[in-house]
């Protein structure tokens, strides 16, 4: 039985296809509501279903009731011990007080994420603090966002902490406000090298509340990190290993580009390849993959992408390239090569993510990386994979943000518009004699 009997009001709560229930909710707990469902949805999208989960900020013990319908055993933690009594009273009342452990605790507060947990969500507080102290009011307490990147950053550090201690095939999903932005956000998770994908979301009048999954690339398992190598792409050649494969250098001698070409490169630069499975990719044509690929890369660098997989500066200088290779018996391995500094080498000059992103080292820069590429072409089993609709918005996006600057291209002897891509990653441009589909980088020159 309960600790002792609570009295609230009687809500219900229901996600379709798993279940509905009559909740009591006393005064002071957070009731049910729309971001409830949202999230809860999202957790009933998981591929995944049963294990170990961890539920942060419990309040009326909703969210650990979808958890435990779906057969996760659940470990829930808030720091209102009156939202503890109520989710008690509420999971043994719909009978799963045996899969559900409900204790006292936050971040920092006695909550620890046992090493063995599988899943960890939290619907994140996000009103914004009033005042230069808290007052003693639990409700406002647990409703509240702290400064400094908010709670979802003192999750990230909890967990970037004891890394190797976390299980390593561990889903995070958050619920959070990202318009107006909260002082928790997910660029902060993609920044640490965390991959990360928006679930769901749900516009609430003026703000946008939205759920995201994060993991770790690979499920924990390290690149190959080598100090010095003639080319990654031939590194990675030679890996027979299954998942999620990369290959990082701190010195590449001999890149190669588009064709054949060298790679040149500053010191300090990144160059990296990724082997992508090529069952992920059986639907999706060389082309957008390359130009996919690109617009990742181009974000997480905060630059910009030219058309089908040149990174470039706000100034169109040329920081970084992607290359393609495989063949019919083969995975797909993607060669990224970004350069540190600006430099000159005789008639060859390049920009550096130092002008894009600051002062990183080149291993930051390829967790960031793996982390974006995993967010789109990394199976882990939890969620489905983004369709080829999805990776050709990404390749637009990335276009787009030239195309917004005035950006136009030069074929046949004059100016024409970008109108479009196809399902293919070939461009549409619109000139005197209509739309015209080009395959060919070399058949345009882009007009900057």
């Amino acid at each position: 039985m309960p600790d002792r009997q609570i009295s609230g009001t009687t809500r219900s709560f229901s996600i379709e296809g798993i279940g509905e229930w009559d909740l009591i909710v006393p005064d002071s707990v957070y009731p049910p509501r729309e971001d409830t469902i949202l999230l809860g949805k999202a957790i009933s999208k998981l591929k995944i279903r049963g294990g170990k989960a961890v539920e942060i900020g419990c309040g009326s013990g909703a969210i650990s009731l979808v958890l435990a319908s779906l057969g996760w055993e659940v470990r829930a933690f808030d720091i209102n011990p009156i939202a503890v009594l109520s989710s008690r009273e509420n999971l043994e009342k719909h009978g799963f007080s045996e899969r559900v452990t409900i204790s006292e605790g936050a971040i920092g507060e006695g909550l620890q994420i046992p090493s063995d947990v599988d899943l960890v969500v939290w619907n994140l507080p996000y009103l914004e603090r009033i005042g230069d102290k808290w007052d003693d009011n639990l409700e406002e307490l647990a409703l509240s966002d702290i400064e400094n990147g908010g709670w979802g950053r003192e999750l990230l550090k909890c967990l970037t902490e004891d890394i190797e201690g976390n299980s390593s095939k561990l889903l995070v999903m958050l619920l959070m406000r990202t318009d107006p932005t909260s002082n928790s956000c997910a660029s902060d998770w993609k920044n640490k090298g965390w991959a990360g994908r928006s679930i769901d979301f749900k516009r609430m009048g003026d703000e946008k509340i939205e759920v995201f999954a994060f993991w770790r690339p690979g499920s924990g398992t390290k690149p190959v990190m080598l100090q010095t190598c003639e080319s990654t792409m031939d590194e990675a050649a030679m890996i027979n290993e299954v998942g999620w494969q990369r290959v990082f250098t701190f010195k590449q001698l001999n890149g190669r580009g588009r064709r054949g070409s060298k790679w040149h490169s500053s010191e300090g630069s990144m160059a990296g390849t990724w082997i992508l499975d090529r069952n992920v990719c059986e639907e999706i044509q060389p082309g957008l993959l390359q130009t996919s690929i690109g617009s990742i890369v181009s974000e997480a660098l905060n630059a910009e992408m030219k058309w089908p997989n040149d990174i470039v500066t706000n100034t169109r200088e040329k920081l970084g390239g992607v290359l393609f290779e495989s063949s019919d018996l083969e995975n797909i391995r993607i060669g990224i090569g970004v350069n540190k500094d600006d430099f000159v080498e005789g008639s060859i000059a390049g920009a550096g993510w130092m002008t894009t992103v600051g002062n990183l080292s080149a291993t930051q820069v390829f967790e960031v990386l793996d982390g974006a590429i995993s967010t789109y072409f990394e199976d882990n089993g939890w969620l489905e994979m983004p369709s080829r609709q999805d990776l050709l918005l990404v390749s637009w996006n990335g276009i787009s943000r030239i195309l917004s600057e005035g950006g136009v291209v030069e074929f046949d002897g004059g100016e024409s518009r970008v109108v479009g891509l196809t399902e293919s990653g070939e461009i549409e441009i619109y000139g005197s004699d209509g739309i015209i589909i080009v395959d060919e980088v070399d058949e345009m020159k882009w007009v900057l």
